[in-house]
């Protein structure tokens, strides 16, 4: 395409964006844009040409107390549902949720995710009784799950539904944490600052700042900066 077309695409795109705000046609401008920059990841630029978030029209998005920062980027089959009794969904500038991410919360329970966290696809983040409290410039990779509460199962004369749940605290991430593919965190657990943590590991004790941990349940094998190999 020439730099003229190019130009002309993206100020049309623009507008379209700008439009997106409006009540009664902002979801065929979402369409019209997200059409013109094409598929999956190619349409991350729409949540950055305009102060407007890029929401999908493919979201399903049920929540009272719900903030959406500045520019953030909500991509197709994204859940962000509260129950009755759920507590708030809070997303900072710049966040992106891509497809197949569910945000759930209820029993008082709250989602914070902090300015520039990329959460990949498939991911479950759960708020019910405790919160799960994401900071800023975090990476999670595809598949992750965040249960701030587990659920009873002794009682064996009553269903495991019928059991209650509890929890032992907020998950807290601390700012520019790296989680790999599947990883699962448990409630309780604080993730220092800057620590990251292997494909697959389940968290289920702290783990303090620029640690790197792996395993099930999840150990601290070094500290970033450590040489790997000593």
């Amino acid at each position: 395409m020439s730099g003229v077309g190019f130009r002309v695409r993206r100020a049309i795109t623009r507008w379209l964006m700008t439009g997106s705000v409006a009540p009664l046609i902002g979801g065929l401008c979402m369409r019209l844009a997200g059409a013109m920059r094409g598929p999956y990841k190619d349409r991350r630029i729409l949540a950055h040409l305009t102060e407007n978030p890029y929401i999908s029209p493919r979201a399903q998005i049920y929540c009272p107390r719900l903030t959406i920062g500045r520019q953030c980027f909500i991509d197709e089959d994204v859940t962000i549902f509260a129950h009755h009794d759920g507590g708030e969904v809070r997303l900072g500038e710049g966040v992106h949720l891509y497809r197949g991410t569910i945000i759930e919360i209820g029993r008082g329970g709250s989602v914070v995710i902090g300015d520039h966290t990329h959460i990949q696809s498939h991911c479950n983040i759960k708020g019910f009784l405790g919160s799960t409290r994401i900071g800023r410039n975090v990476q999670i990779a595809p598949h992750c799950g965040f249960s701030p509460y587990e659920h009873g199962f002794d009682n064996l004369e009553a269903g495991i539904r019928e059991q209650d749940i509890f929890s032992s605290g907020d998950i807290i991430l601390h700012d520019g944490v790296w989680l790999g593919l599947h990883v699962q965190v448990l409630d309780g657990v604080t993730i220092g600052e800057g620590a990251v943590v292997g494909a697959g590991a389940v968290v289920t004790k702290s783990l303090p700042a620029h640690s790197v941990a792996v395993g099930v349940p999840a150990r601290v094998i070094r500290q970033r900066g450590e040489d790997a190999r000593s």
